[in-house]
């Protein structure tokens, strides 16, 4: 049951903007006005229905699975990779046909189905509970749709070309997983170590924007691409003592394993 297609690894969906409007047993596409919407969802502990059962159904459920989702796989067959994971307990398993019970108590709902027929059902039995769905390269029946990811160290790029060309996306994540280096995540992490002690003196969003914006318009990331940390590390103590801020243990750190 399960759908091989060209958006195995993100930016599901293909065609047209178009969104999908039930009436009656048929489905008619209505021109889609608006861009899709980029957000960020907490799956942690939220269950995730996948129906279909292939190589396509494995690779979605594996990204579930690594951001925490409770995942149940539909299927009347299973790769032995999805029937390996059932077996170490990692997501559960249905032996059947879908059917719309097959929905009680999902979050989000993923159909990968050579079925089209079923993906239509499946599609408009979501609506009707209100419950996000994604129709794996077929994007008039998605209510959302996966984008290509770069995960570097705390860094996380989600690509989309709405839906428009996989291969697209595909492209632009190997681009720019290319200039990512990992200069980034560095002071990712040391700005991120900032923020409490910043929140503590910077009383506005406004300050706060200012004292970080001004640390990177100084070329920390140059500096640390340059290999020059210390001097990196040293200009971020100093925009902390000119703005108040309190110098971070992981700054201190850095700074001592540096020379200061």
């Amino acid at each position: 049951m399960d759908r091989e297609q060209r958006s195995a690894n993100g930016d599901s969906g293909d065609g047209p903007h178009i969104t999908p409007r039930r009436d009656g047993a048929s489905i008619a596409a209505v021109t889609k006005k608006y861009p899709y919407y980029p957000i960020y969802l907490d799956i942690e502990g939220r269950n995730v229905i996948i129906i279909g059962g292939g190589n396509v159904c494995a690779r979605k459920a594996e990204t579930m699975m690594k951001y925490g989702a409770g995942v149940t796989i539909v299927s009347p067959r299973f790769t032995d990779e999805i029937e390996g994971w059932a077996r170490e307990g990692r997501l559960q398993l249905r032996r059947k046909r879908y059917d719309a019970g097959d929905l009680d108590g999902a979050h989000i709902v993923i159909a990968s189905t050579d079925e089209t027929s079923v993906n239509e059902q499946i599609a408009a039995d979501c609506r009707a509970r209100r419950i996000p769905v994604n129709v794996v390269d077929v994007t008039p029946l998605c209510e959302f749709i996966v984008p290509a990811i770069i995960e570097k160290n705390g860094i996380q790029i989600a690509i989309s070309t709405g839906g428009k060309s996989p291969a697209l996306a595909r492209t632009l994540k190997e681009d720019l997983n290319r200039s990512i280096g990992p200069e980034y995540s560095e002071i990712n992490d040391l700005l991120g170590s900032l923020r409490d002690s910043a929140k503590a003196v910077l009383p506005t969003d406004v300050d706060r924007k200012r004292f970080f914006d001004g640390i990177i318009a100084k070329g920390v990331l140059d500096l640390l691409r340059e290999g020059r940390e210390r001097e990196a590390y040293e200009t971020i103590a100093t925009e902390c003592g000119a703005n108040g801020v309190a110098v971070s243990e992981m700054l201190r750190e850095r700074l001592a394993r540096h020379g200061r």
